[in-house]
């Protein structure tokens, strides 16, 4: 069940429809992604209110500043209100905004339900296909429902377990899906560290030296396509 070094127990959630995490405050799930896009997932943080306490301030439903290599991100706030961090800059969004908010390749960025709003907040999150992916399999590279359900869960195992994320992990995951940590400093210094980061750190030392994987089976069943409506 454990891979070299492993260091918290798998949740076997790869039949499951839809995750959720940190204790039922947030629900994920997936569509199948609209033509051109590699991943449609839906996402609702049912309490947000709940993350003030101090018991949840070490959450991991808010992402790591980061950045993607080629594909651009796409969020549409259908619920409540949520905060977007863009190159440094702050900006609430919500669910009377009708235009999404794009993100570019190489941009770097991170987001979240706005903890003071009362009730729930709900977004949408899309990618275009990556160009390294296969012709005819738009989900063959990059973001798409395995990188999410993976990172998702070893996140959420990390908090009921109390263990904090390892970083090779971490950066194995997110270099699979075409993804880097975002540093900070100038981008033209930035990016290319935070790239060779996932490449030594993630790649080399957490794939090959410890033999962690970047996908695992009790996250995510590739066979499952019956899960998604088409």
């Amino acid at each position: 069940m454990t891979s070299h070094g492993f260091h918290v127990r798998r949740s076997n959630v790869a039949h499951t429809g839809t995750l959720t995490q940190h204790n039922g405050i947030r629900s994920v799930w997936w569509e199948s992604p609209a033509e051109g896009n590699s991943v449609r997932e839906l996402q609702t943080t049912h309490t947000p209110t709940a993350m003030q306490k101090p018991s949840n301030k070490l959450n991991y439903l808010t992402p790591p500043l980061h950045w993607h290599w080629y594909q651009e991100e796409f969020f549409h706030v259908t619920e409540g209100r949520y905060i977007f961090t863009l190159e440094g800059k702050d900006m609430v969004v919500s669910a009377s905004d009708l235009m999404p908010i794009k993100i570019t390749p190489r941009a770097r960025h991170t987001f979240k339900a706005d903890e003071t709003h009362e009730g729930p907040c709900s977004i949408e999150i899309s990618t275009a296909i990556s160009p390294r992916s296969p012709a005819g399999d738009p989900e063959g590279e990059g973001m798409n429902e395995k990188f999410f359900r993976n990172i998702y869960q070893y996140l959420d195992d990390c908090w009921v377990q109390g263990q904090a994320p390892r970083l090779p992990q971490l950066l194995l995951i997110l270099h699979s899906a075409e993804v880097s940590l975002a540093l900070p400093g100038p981008a033209w210094l930035a990016l290319p560290i935070s790239y060779a980061m996932g490449v030594v750190i993630g790649l080399w030392w957490g794939g090959y030296v410890l033999g962690y994987r970047a996908s695992y089976p009790e996250y995510y069943d590739g066979s499952r396509e019956s899960k998604k409506e088409r």
